[in-house]
C-alpha cells in the first residue's frame, strides 16, 4: 500500500492521505481558495475567517466551541493570501465525529448578524494592536512595496475596508471564494485512503463552485518605505526575489540562504551582531513558494546605527557571491535534514508539509523522499549557483523614530 495516496474529487477538491502506522493522532490541513487576495475587499477574508467560526451547521458559536472541545480537536484557522486554512490535530479514534462538525464552518457557516459587530472590532483591534509590534509593521510594509496588488495585502486587512463591510457583503464573498474548484485537503495518521476520501466526499457531494483565478492589478513599486514610529529602536526589512517551489535551483537557494541568516550560526548573526554589535536580533529567510518567492531580511538597530546595519547586511548577502566553506555546507545541510527527520514525527507537520507541497510544486514528496533531494548536492554546485545568482531589485522598509536615507543605487550598484 502506497503511503501517501491521491484523490481529486468530481467537485475539484484535491484529497491527500499520508499512512503514518502506529500513531495516535489524525492530523488534517484544508484550505479554500478565499485568501485575502481573492476579493474586492481588503479585509473581507480576514472577518470571514474569525466569523465562519462562530457558529456552522445545527450549532450556534458556543456550540459549536463546546461540541469540537468535547472531543479533543485542537484546532487553528488562518488567514493567507490565497487561502484561508483550517488545521485541526485529534486523536484518531475522534478523526470520524470531528471531520463533520470542521466541515460546516467551511460549507455551512452561519455567518450570524449578530456576532458581525463583535468580529468585525476584533480585527479592528488586532490592526490598532500593531502599534506595539514595529517588526511586524516592517514585514507588512515590505510586503506592500515588493509584490504586486492584490497579492501585497497583509492578514490583517485595510481599516477603511473592514469599517466598509457588511453582513451582506460577506455573505456574497463567502459563497464566491469558498468553492472546491482548488481546494486541497490532506490528512495524515494511522489511516485508510479509502475511508477518508469515502468520509469526505459523503460529506462534500453537493458542494459545488469555480474559484476566480487572481491576476495581477499592478507591478509592484519596489520603493523604500519609512513609518515613523516613537522608538528608541529601528526595525529593518530587507526583501529580494527567489526561486520559486518548482525552480531546479530552490534546494541549492535554501541551503545558500540557511548559511547566510537561518541560525545563530550564520553569517549575518557573526558578522552583524556578534563582532559589530550593530544590532540586537538579525536573520534571514526564504520560503519557496508556488510563485513571487522572496528572501527577507529582518533587523532591529538603533536609530545610529540603521544605516550601517543595513550596508554590513547588504555587504554579507553579495560576499555568497564569492562562496561557501565545505564546513558550513555539512553545518547546514545536517540542520536541515534533522528539521525534516524532526517533522516526520509530528501528524500536523506532516499534513502541513503534504499541503504545501501541493499547492507550490502540484506532487507530494514522502519524508524519505524530502532527504533524498540532497543526494548529489555539494558545496561546490551551491557556490555554483551562489556564482551567477543575480539578487535584483531589492526592497527596504524601515520602522522608527527618523526617516532613513539609504542611497537606493548603492543597494543595487555595481559595488555590492
Amino acid at each position: 500500500m502506497k503511503q501517501i495516496q491521491l484523490h481529486t474529487c468530481a467537485n475539484g477538491m484535491r484529497i491527500v492521505t499520508e499512512s503514518i502506522p502506529n500513531v495516535k493522532t489524525v492530523a488534517l490541513n484544508w484550505g479554500v481558495p478565499a485568501g485575502v487576495a481573492t476579493n474586492k475587499y481588503d479585509g473581507a477574508s480576514v472577518l470571514l475567517t474569525e466569523l465562519i467560526q462562530r457558529g456552522a451547521g445545527q450549532q450556534g458559536a458556543k456550540e459549536y466551541s463546546n461540541a469540537l472541545s468535547a472531543l479533543g480537536s485542537k484546532h487553528y484557522y488562518t488567514c493567507g493570501i490565497s487561502y484561508i486554512r483550517l488545521t485541526s490535530t485529534v486523536l484518531s479514534t475522534r478523526f470520524l465525529e470531528v471531520f463533520p462538525i470542521l466541515r460546516n464552518s467551511f460549507l455551512e457557516p452561519k455567518l450570524l448578524e449578530s456576532e458581525f459587530g463583535a468580529v468585525k472590532r476584533l480585527c479592528l483591534q488586532s490592526i490598532q494592536s500593531l502599534g506595539d509590534n514595529p517588526s511586524q509593521i516592517a514585514s507588512i510594509a515590505l510586503n506592500e512595496a515588493h509584490l504586486p496588488k492584490p497579492f501585497n495585502r497583509s492578514g490583517y486587512g485595510c481599516q477603511s475596508d473592514i469599517e466598509h463591510l457588511t453582513p451582506s457583503m460577506l455573505q456574497k464573498v463567502w459563497k464566491e471564494t469558498f468553492v472546491p474548484d482548488g481546494s486541497i485537503l490532506t490528512v495524515a495518521g494511522d489511516l485508510q485512503h479509502g475511508k477518508v476520501v469515502e468520509l469526505v466526499e459523503q460529506h462534500t457531494n453537493k458542494w459545488f463552485g469555480k474559484r476566480n483565478i487572481i491576476k495581477e492589478q499592478s507591478a509592484a513599486s519596489r520603493e523604500q518605505r519609512h513609518i515613523e514610529h516613537n522608538s528608541s529602536q529601528v526595525h529593518i526589512a530587507i526583501g529580494f526575489d527567489g526561486p520559486n517551489a518548482t525552480d531546479e535551483n530552490t534546494l541549492l537557494e535554501s541551503i545558500a540562504m540557511s548559511i547566510f541568516g537561518g541560525a545563530t550560526s550564520g553569517r549575518l548573526f557573526t558578522e552583524v551582531r556578534q563582532k559589530r554589535s550593530l544590532c540586537y536580533s538579525v536573520s534571514a529567510g526564504y520560503s519557496p513558494s508556488k510563485e513571487r518567492s522572496m528572501v527577507r531580511i529582518y533587523a532591529g538597530t538603533t536609530p545610529e546605527r540603521a544605516n550601517e546595519t543595513i550596508s554590513v547586511c547588504l555587504k554579507q548577502l553579495h560576499r555568497l557571491k564569492d562562496g561557501i566553506t565545505q564546513e558550513e555546507f555539512t553545518r547546514s545541510v545536517t540542520r536541515m535534514k534533522s528539521k525534516i527527520v524532526m517533522q516526520s514525527e509530528s501528524t500536523a507537520a506532516r499534513a502541513g508539509a503534504l499541503w504545501n507541497d501541493l499547492y507550490a510544486r502540484n506532487y507530494t514528496r514522502s519524508v524519505q523522499e524530502c532527504l533524498q533531494q540532497f543526494e548529489g548536492i555539494t558545496y561546490e554546485r551551491v557556490n555554483q549557483w551562489l556564482k551567477q545568482r543575480e539578487f535584483g531589485a531589492i526592497t527596504l522598509a524601515t520602522v522608527g523614530p527618523n526617516n532613513i536615507q539609504f542611497d537606493y543605487e548603492t543597494l543595487t550598484g555595481p559595488d555590492y
